[in-house]
């Protein structure tokens, strides 16, 4: 079974991004909103990345996310409006979830959260021009759900203090209804720290610990506390008041009692997350701020090297480098042309930022894998992949099946595999040939590894994926002229045809074990 060629370094550890969502039996929905874009008191970097960064993961969990950045406030109260129908609509056992970044403020001890354009110059001003904070626990409430939690990355300085007979600081307290669960970048009457990389300190380590499994919520908020305490030095606490009379995991896992440590910022798992929140950005500062966070241990240090190089550049001519990007209006022999110029330079900025994090001599190579595989696994696409290899048994699938069977197939690859030809490759490699494949792309590439060794050969399928970083994916693998997916595919089929998807999971998880301790990866 899994007759994957041995050695091959470049797509076997493409072969597993670490972690989907377990299937879960209630609906979740999220309302996500992300302001910066405030022209008048003081623009804010973080909170659109922040609100992408949540979206991406919530999604990753199984919510279906209601995103929007920069909203004016009839776009916030709409949508607020619109979630609360979705909530009752979708029953009882709906999970809720509300994320706000961006500015409020407090009056008279009630909190309002600032859109853009907001005319404000006077406390009275704020109710008519703002979103109540309040508002949104009502419609929550009046929905009739079961749990709902609301999160508010929204505790920094009053920017119309001036005009307010009151300075209060932050937030304030927030009465929790039953069933919801109320969360703040920091204390009531507290300021957070925006942070000096992409993301806030809090929303960059919410990420990180809501894909942690086993954990109750109330538990990962602790985590999320511990771990902003760590990374500002006790100068941000954050805070919860809760009303929850249910448990709720945004990961189900063992149960029993899970430590709690602060989170590492400046792990892998944080790299990848803080990548996710940037990588379409186009802006140069954003890819720069990576490069200052991370300098040359970053798992896309390359990448975001080579993206700031490419908009500061054009900038500097006043031109996009997105607009040649664009698929409107091309016929398919222009389209098929694009592909095979940005396949070659995909392939070629991958092996390059590859070379970079393995050759990283001051880092231990089990760090120097782990980054590997970080970065890899950003870049292939795994559902067509599983749906594939199981072939007819994909059709007749429990939702539960499936979600089972795709966290697997893509955990099996890193955590059970092991990388010892990534040692013996030397960094040369040549791209061969590069051609049309169907309707994908073929790009066969020889990787050339220390003497004593023959050089590996392998040629990677990729298809368009316009959302992605580089608007393609790998989603195949061919040694010698052979499949990875079609070899995987006929080794299942006994398994598959004996007793269905239940009977593959239980033979790989006995030859391979079970995934364990897998790489985060939001999204």
């Amino acid at each position: 079974m899994l007759r994957i060629v041995a050695g091959c370094v470049a797509f076997v550890a493409l072969m597993a991004l670490a972690f989907s969502g377990a299937a879960m039996a209630e609906q979740r929905i999220a309302l996500v909103i992300g302001n910066g874009g405030y022209a008048k008191i003081g623009f804010l970097s973080n909170p659109p990345n922040d609100a992408r960064l949540i979206a991406q993961t919530l999604r990753g969990l199984g919510f279906v996310v209601i995103a929007h950045i920069d909203a004016d406030q009839k776009t916030m109260k709409r949508a607020v409006s619109d979630f609360g129908d979705r909530l009752e609509a979708a029953g009882k056992d709906t999970i809720g979830l509300f994320y706000y970044a961006g500015h409020g403020v407090q009056v008279g001890g009630e909190n309002y959260l600032i859109p853009l354009k907001a005319e404000i110059s006077r406390e009275k001003d704020v109710d008519i021009e703002s979103l109540s904070a309040n508002a949104v626990l009502s419609n929550m409430e009046f929905a009739g759900n079961r749990l709902n939690i609301v999160i508010l990355d929204a505790c920094r300085s009053n920017p119309y203090k001036r005009g307010f007979r009151s300075a209060a600081r932050g937030l304030a307290r927030m009465q929790a209804a039953s069933g919801i669960l109320i969360a703040y970048a920091t204390a009531p009457g507290d300021v957070a720290a925006d942070g000096s990389g992409a993301n806030s300190p809090y929303s960059a380590a919410l990420a990180v610990a809501m894909r942690k499994p086993g954990l109750q919520v109330e538990q990962m908020f602790k985590l999320v506390r511990v771990s902003v305490q760590h990374q500002t030095k006790d100068a941000q606490t954050p805070w919860e008041s809760s009303s929850l009379t249910g448990d709720f995991y945004f990961v189900p896992g063992s149960g029993g009692t899970v430590a709690v440590t602060p989170v590492d910022i400046d792990n892998t798992q944080e790299d990848i997350a803080y990548w996710q929140s940037i990588q379409d950005s186009r802006n140069a500062s954003d890819f720069e701020s990576y490069l200052d966070r991370y300098g040359d241990t970053g798992a896309f240090t390359i990448l975001a090297r080579n993206r700031a190089k490419l908009l500061r550049a054009h900038e500097l001519d006043g031109t996009s480098p997105f607009q040649q990007q664009a698929g409107n209006g091309k016929n398919d022999q222009q389209a098929a042309a694009e592909a095979l110029i940005r396949g070659r330079k995909m392939i070629q900025e991958l092996a390059s930022n590859a070379n970079h994090v393995l050759g990283l001599k001051d880092m231990p190579m089990a760090k120097r894998i782990e980054k590997f595989r970080g970065l890899l696994g950003e870049v292939v696409d795994f559902k067509p992949m599983a749906k594939y290899v199981l072939g007819r048994h994909y059709d007749s699938a429990t939702p539960d099946e499936w979600a089972r069977f795709y966290a697997l197939y893509k955990e099996l690859f890193l955590s059970s595999y092991n990388f010892s030809a990534g040692k013996n490759w030397t960094g040369e490699y040549e791209v061969e040939k590069i051609r049309a494949y169907g309707k994908d792309t073929l790009i066969s590439i020889r990787f050339e590894l220390e003497k004593g060794s023959e050089p590996l050969k392998v040629a990677f399928r990729i298809r368009r994926r316009p959302n992605s970083f580089f608007g393609f994916k790998i989603i195949d693998a061919l040694t010698q002229g052979v499949s990875l997916l079609v070899t995987q595919r006929a080794d299942f089929q006994s398994n598959l045809n004996a007793g269905g998807i239940p009977r593959l999971i239980e033979a790989l998880e006995k030859k391979f074990g079970k995934a364990v301790q897998p790489i985060d990866i939001p999204g």
